[in-house]
């Protein structure tokens, strides 16, 4: 991650602007005020450095919440920050700044805070989810060109390493996508998947609610498959199994078809070792038998434009907002100035939260850097944080 380590640090007036970056305001953390922020623009991307003490130094690096992709943006960002306040840098990783070019985003990496419905490719749409190793996410796209490919990892590396098999085989028929599957399902229209693809989840055994299948994920399964659509699970787990075909058997309008150490389309190199062991491999198919109704998400993420950073932190709650089906957390403080400032908050799904800032800014108050994901779980989470606001939702 780009930074650099300063003796010292004095803040420059803001905003300004240099190299076509705009510097644009820096806010201090109210409970710690030797750390802060500072709001940085290159072109249409917003993200924040972050500036903190490190034993006798001052470390300034991006702030992970916002991080923008490439790095490059950063680098830059730091090198016209240094050049304006003149510290003395003690430790930089952003050398060879001059070659560093940006990098065009890949078509087939799909952001999930950008990711649109609306512009599924007009053919049948496959979804696995967790996929891995790639090896059965790339043998169904190169066999099935009529078809698109949306892969679902949120291990960073596998994910990764499956793009750059991806970008080689120059395979179009794939969109990657690193988010949590049981919130994905949301954001999928109604009858739109033909084939939902879950291989060899994690067990979790002694954290069963932690498992990718479950009644809301079948819910949801069976709202987004077309008629005749299939959900395929795979499982060498005995008790997984088990847990599966209990909560596939609740639907009355659902067809199910068991088969025990059927050979499938490929193989994973654990999939090889557990027919070596010995072990069996379950696969269950959940046919969908009837059309969903269109879903429809009410309400959005917008604030009232007369919020105070100071009024709000003066009734920082102690705890989180924890409910069966959201939660809220108010994290930190930051204040530009008496009125303006940002609030660090994670919100949405226990498991897989969002981390967000509110930034209160002239008459704005908005998510920063972006909306979250548009999905129940979020909008519920955003209500509780207007009602602790007193706000009307």
């Amino acid at each position: 991650m780009p930074h650099i380590n300063v003796e010292s640090f004095n803040i420059p007036v803001m905003p300004f602007k240099k190299d076509g970056i705009e510097f644009l305001w820096y806010a201090k953390n109210i409970d710690h005020p030797d750390e802060g922020l500072i709001g940085v623009q290159v072109g249409s991307v917003p993200f924040l450095l972050q500036v903190k003490p490190k034993n006798a130094t001052v470390l300034i690096k991006t702030e992970k919440v916002s991080r923008p992709s490439p790095n490059t943006l950063v680098k830059k960002a730091l090198q016209a920050l240094i050049e304006t306040a003149k510290p003395k840098v003690l430790f930089s990783n952003i050398s060879n700044i001059e070659q560093a070019k940006l990098k065009e985003p890949l078509p087939f990496l799909k952001e999930i805070g950008e990711f649109d419905a609306d512009l599924l490719p007009k053919k049948p749409i496959w979804v696995e989810v967790g996929f891995g190793s790639g090896r059965h996410l790339l043998h169904q796209a190169k066999e099935h060109p009529d078809v698109h490919l949306i892969g679902l990892e949120i291990h960073r590396p596998s994910l990764e390493q499956v793009m750059r098999r991806i970008d080689l085989e120059g395979l179009e028929n794939v969109w990657v996508v690193d988010y949590d599957a049981r919130l994905f399902m949301e954001l999928l229209p109604s009858d739109s998947i033909e084939r939902l693809f879950v291989h060899f989840p994690v067990p979790w055994d002694k954290k069963p609610h932690r498992r990718v299948i479950s009644d809301a994920f079948l819910d949801e399964s069976m709202r987004v498959l077309n008629p005749g659509g299939t959900l395929e699970l795979r499982t060498d787990s005995e008790n997984y199994f088990k847990y599966a075909m209990e909560v596939f058997a609740k639907p009355k309008n659902v067809k199910l078809t068991l088969e025990k150490n059927l050979e499938g389309a490929v193989r994973s190199k654990y999939e090889d070792r557990w027919l070596r062991m010995n072990k069996n491999i379950y696969e269950i198919h959940v046919e969908s038998l009837e059309a969903s109704p269109a879903k429809v998400l009410e309400g959005g993420f917008s604030f009232p434009g007369n919020l105070s950073i100071s009024e709000l932190y003066a009734k920082k709650p102690s705890k989180a907002w924890v409910k069966p089906d959201c939660f809220a957390h108010v994290e930190r403080f930051y204040a530009i100035n008496e009125k303006e400032g940002l609030i660090r908050v994670a919100l949405g799904s226990v498991e897989r939260p969002e981390h967000k800032y509110i930034l209160i800014h002239g008459e704005k108050t908005v998510y920063y850097p972006q909306n979250p994901v548009k999905t129940a779980t979020n909008l519920r989470a955003h209500k509780i944080l207007l009602e602790w606001m007193n706000c009307q939702a």
